[in-house]
């Protein structure tokens, strides 16, 4: 009986999975896209609920959003704001010289109140300002971090460990993006700690050894650098074992989602967090569906000029272009696009400018029309948005014989080797195709749902018939025996 049950509910979660029967708890167990973080979750504040993650309940180092649960814990305990903090030695010589300050450093002996103190710890990720609210809550460091656990385990963060207040590297200190992401969410519910998260700039006050200081907020989305719809607040972190680590809120459309980076670069840690958090959104809102790509290992060649994008999405960065003709290797493909490689990197082209039949019997297809374009960015494909914003700066993707695809939207100036002998030069058409193959598309996926179907149900009835059966001869061999002893 056990086994029906277990293969019953095995038919009733493909079922769900086909027919997003129960969205939210399909959408607790979906991978995101590809983004450099190696772990990753995004929360919808308002319900709790888990939209998309990677490797969430995997330990990290957290660096300096350890600052979130410091700020939170001292609000929960300290009955008044304007109370003074003398900073002490420890509080300013325990950290390592190079670890981030206020602009000047805090000064022993110094005075702040604590209000002050939370604006340069959380703005400018003081760790001298941490240190001083950790003594001045807990009496000292260890108390404190006792307290940090004990809150960190109420609301429901059970993977994570904390033996300091500002994050610097300890072995023992770690957390997980879904740790966090209960953290953070808890944390915005206290209006102060939202507060002061989302101040873009601050001013402290003269104070008994120093004039006034202007802070200025380290998360570039809520500074105004990285403008990104939505985004009201956010904590930065950095190390050299952690990695990039990220937390940021937004709020679109009667919506609040958490996004929390953690294991990122230096370079990609804003670029993830854009990309999770629109994804996050198209989902919520019911524009996109689960990933899953399918892998490849063939040629295929561009039936007409083709942009090269960095994210499956018509409104991501263009790295480069493909002419007429141009090979490229494709290895997965998913809805209307081709992920591809280009030396030691991927990228992505729409599906419908490739093909895998020889150069020789592709026809030159005619560019598009400025018309065509607008409407192929408005609807391409049913496929996911990334707003990509990144500095252009030139690339060159050279190939083995000296051809060179000069491409724009990168992070960074580099080569990268492609065994590909043809010119490949940025442009800004792309040829418009025929909706016939995602007419075919739509039917090859419903046979699929179909045949699935089809098979779940048989694999049901085989096995409740295998059961039947089964009883009754157990129930044979039963009767026999009886008999057998009446004689």
């Amino acid at each position: 009986m056990k086994k029906l049950v277990s293969m019953i509910m095995a038919v009733i979660v493909s079922l769900s999975m086909l027919f997003g029967l129960d969205l939210g708890e399909v959408r607790a167990e979906l991978e995101g896209p590809d983004v450099f973080a190696e772990g990753y979750c995004v929360m919808d504040t308002d319900t709790g609920e888990i939209i998309i993650h990677k490797n969430m309940d995997e330990q990290f180092y957290p660096a300096s959003i350890t600052k979130v649960l410091t700020a939170f814990v001292t609000l929960e305990n300290c009955d008044n704001l304007d109370d003074t903090i003398t900073f002490s030695d420890w509080a300013i010589n325990s950290c390592t010289a190079n670890s981030s300050t206020m602009p000047p450093k805090g000064m022993v002996g110094e005075q702040m109140t604590v209000r002050d103190v939370l604006y340069g710890m959380l703005l400018s990720s003081g760790n001298e300002c941490a240190n001083a609210l950790a003594e001045y809550i807990g009496g000292d460091i260890n108390t404190f971090a006792e307290m940090m656990n004990e809150k960190a385990k109420e609301l429901g963060a059970t993977n994570s460990h904390f033996v300091n207040a500002h994050g610097l590297h300890d072995p023992n200190h770690y957390t997980t993006p879904h740790d966090m992401a209960l953290i953070y969410q808890a944390a915005l519910e206290n209006p102060t700690f939202r507060e002061i998260d989302s101040t873009a700039t601050y001013t402290i006050p003269a104070t008994n050894m120093t004039g006034a200081r202007a802070l200025s907020m380290g998360h570039k989305m809520v500074n105004g650098q990285l403008p990104f719809e939505g985004v009201f607040a956010g904590k930065t972190g950095n190390t050299a074992e952690a990695g990039r680590t990220l937390l940021t809120a937004a709020e679109r459309n009667g919506h609040t989602l958490i996004s929390v980076v953690m294991k990122s670069n230096n370079d990609k840690f804003y670029l993830d967090t854009e990309i999770l958090l629109e994804y996050g959104f198209n989902i919520l809102e019911g524009d996109l569906p689960p990933v899953q790509w399918e892998e490849k290992d063939e040629t295929v060649w561009a039936t007409g000029n083709v942009k090269i994008r960095e994210f499956p999405s018509t409104y991501a960065s263009e790295k480069g272009f493909l002419e007429t003709g141009d090979s490229v290797e494709r290895i997965a493909t998913y809805e209307g696009w081709s992920k591809v490689k280009i030396g030691e990197d991927e990228y992505y082209i729409s599906s419908q400018y490739l093909t895998t039949q020889d150069p020789d019997g592709i026809g030159t297809a005619p560019e598009e029309t400025a018309a065509e374009t607008a409407m192929e960015e408005t609807t391409a494909d049913s496929m996911e948005s990334f707003p990509v914003e990144s500095t252009p700066v030139e690339t060159n993707f050279t190939d083995g014989q000296g051809a060179q695809m000069n491409a724009s939207g990168s992070d960074s100036t580099g080569d990268i080797q492609e065994g590909q002998s043809a010119d490949v030069s940025v442009r800004d058409s792309e040829n418009s195709s025929s909706s016939g193959d995602n007419f075919l598309s739509g039917i090859s996926n419903s046979m699929l749902i179909i045949v699935l179907l089809v098979a779940a149900i048989v694999l049901v009835l085989a096995a409740i018939i295998a059961m039947i059966v089964s009883n009754v001869k157990r129930s044979r061999r039963r009767r026999n025996r009886r008999n057998s002893w009446k004689l």
